[in-house]
């Protein structure tokens, strides 16, 4: 079993990022599904805020006060969706994801991949596009690899 905090503390130090980072994990495949095409789109990035939104909402739910900040969301935002990371990155980031999700939370898993199926529909990178285009190759290919880490 992985030590998740272990493993985000070693990339904090390799990577720099923030303690408030933590708690944004969940995003992580939303943000890889975004950059797969290789570029951040308005309407896919309304669709990360809006899981943001609920995301945060959910903490403080659960916190039973405010737990995470807004402006600790921004910043996380502007440095991951505003801004490309290292896929290097991203990738250890999506293992340490899809662990912290609970297995027995499918309600989690579930909302997590249907935001990143609206990712992944939301827009195109060429017009026009072939019948099965509309999501990329490659985008396909990381939804396929979000779908069996879940399942595991």
């Amino acid at each position: 079993m992985m030590d998740i905090r272990k493993e985000f503390d070693l990339l904090a130090r390799d990577f720099n990022l923030k303690e408030a980072d933590f708690y944004f994990l969940n995003l992580i495949p939303l943000i890889e599904v975004i950059w797969a095409d290789g570029q951040n789109q308005e309407p896919e990035l309304a669709l990360l805020y809006k899981f943001t939104t609920e995301h945060i909402a959910n903490l403080d739910r659960t916190a039973g006060m405010p737990f995470i900040s807004v402006d600790d969301a921004n910043d996380f935002l502007d440095r991951f969706a505003h801004q490309k990371p290292p896929a290097a990155l991203l990738n250890r980031l999506r293992t340490l994801a899809v662990e912290i999700v609970p297995k027995q939370k499918l309600d989690d898993q579930q909302s997590i991949m249907d935001y990143c199926m609206d990712i992944a529909a939301a827009c195109t990178t060429r017009y026009p596009y072939a019948l099965q285009e509309r999501i990329t190759e490659d985008e396909k290919a990381l939804l396929n690899q979000l779908f069996e880490a879940f399942r595991k």
